[in-house]
């Protein structure tokens, strides 16, 4: 999207950041928290990102940040340590511009210590799915009915890319 700089997260775009992942949470099935995630939970996200060196980034338009990708764990055990799970998350009026692309591709310039992307997405999320698709990601499996939101089942696709 023309005039849109994406760059590392700092510490002032945690509140952008946490307003873009509440609206998902209160307005969508694609984030399966129920509840809006706290500023202060926000902030101590953002510091074990930084403080174990998972990159954060951000896409910023006119100033403002629109959307904002990162790389987590994928579960805390040693043996994961060359996996990372993929976030990535757009304000709703900023959605099919190719925001979601421009983070994926620089994510993906960040992690050259991983062997493995991953990505969870719900089923409802299509534009999610396309998104990854797109970037090179490939189903790996799909879990049916896996979690309950808003009155109804949702199934799970994890994704996959393989780095190096």
């Amino acid at each position: 999207m023309k005039n849109t700089i994406i760059r590392q997260a700092r510490a002032e775009d945690v509140p952008a950041i946490n307003d873009i992942l509440n609206y998902a949470i209160l307005h969508t099935n694609y984030n399966l928290n129920e509840n809006p995630r706290s500023i202060e939970d926000a902030e101590i996200w953002y510091k074990e990102h930084i403080d174990e060196d998972y990159p954060i980034v951000v896409a910023e338009k006119d100033g403002n940040v629109v959307g904002w990708a990162s790389l987590s764990w994928f579960r805390k055990f040693s043996g994961y340590r060359t996996t990372a799970e993929v976030s990535v998350y757009v304000s709703h009026q900023y959605r099919h511009k190719g925001i979601g692309t421009m983070l994926v591709t620089e994510l993906e310039r960040l992690a050259g210590k991983y062997h493995i992307l991953i990505a969870v997405i719900t089923d409802n999320n299509t534009a999610s799915l396309s998104l990854h698709s797109r970037c090179g990601f490939v189903p790996m499996c799909t879990f049916r009915e896996l979690a309950y939101k808003n009155g109804e089942y949702v199934s799970v696709t994890f994704m996959t890319k393989k780095l190096n």
